[in-house]
């Protein structure tokens, strides 16, 4: 049997505090990426994650029925966290750690469906999907102004499904700039990685022979 990992324990607590909204809210406090060398000074300022190692569960990004937390644990390292997403269902919800290949898949899903926006119009909205990864991680910019720098002319569905995409990818890339801090680890370019790969024709298979990741 496989062994279980680490998050797995505290998966009904995190969903216990996102059915009671028994949660803080830290939503706002990160906009733009800081700098990945800035990354583990600016968290622990908003949320303590290196001074208060108690469990606790935090909204970091809100979009109604679709939630992204963090869960900072009493263990892993000094200052680490896990990333949540929770999605609601009437009663249900449903919460799980979104792993780089389920952010590979909804990239992959994204690019098909803007692929069939393009034969609506003269631009090619599913090109500017990378140059969008490429600006919140590498060049530290917040979802809201990439949607609207990329994407403005596009249906409003479209538009909340690309930065739900962006502000879950956030996440993710400041725990790697946090696990993995430059200038001695490479950090979230880790995560950037996988989007030049994913778009030159390598799959999460081939990926994981390559990138390290830190889940």
């Amino acid at each position: 049997m496989p062994r279980r990992p680490s998050w797995y324990k505290y998966k009904e607590l995190v969903r216990d505090a996102v059915k009671s909204q028994g949660y803080e809210n830290g939503t706002g406090r990160i906009g733009a990426l800081p700098a990945p060398e800035d990354v583990r000074s600016k968290l622990n300022k908003h949320f303590k994650v290196c001074e208060d190692r108690e469990f606790r569960v935090i909204l970091v990004e809100d979009f109604g029925n679709y939630k992204v937390l963090i869960n900072v644990p009493d263990e892993k390292s000094e200052c680490d966290f896990f990333v949540w997403s929770a999605t609601l269902k009437e009663e249900f919800v449903e919460v799980k750690v979104p792993s780089h290949d389920d952010l590979g898949v909804w990239y992959l899903k994204l690019r098909a469906r803007l692929g069939e926006k393009d034969k609506e119009r003269d631009e090619e909205p599913s090109e500017y999907l990378i140059n969008a990864v490429i600006k919140l991680i590498r060049n530290r910019y917040e979802p809201r102004s990439i949607i609207e720098d990329y994407f403005r002319e596009l249906d409003d569905g479209s538009k909340k499904e690309i930065e739900k995409f962006l502000a879950t990818l956030k996440w993710i890339a400041l725990q790697e700039d946090l696990n993995f801090p430059p200038p001695r680890y490479m950090g979230s370019k880790y995560t950037l990685a996988v989007y030049a790969l994913l778009e030159c024709g390598f799959s999460m298979n081939d990926i994981r022979k390559i990138v390290r990741f830190s889940t």
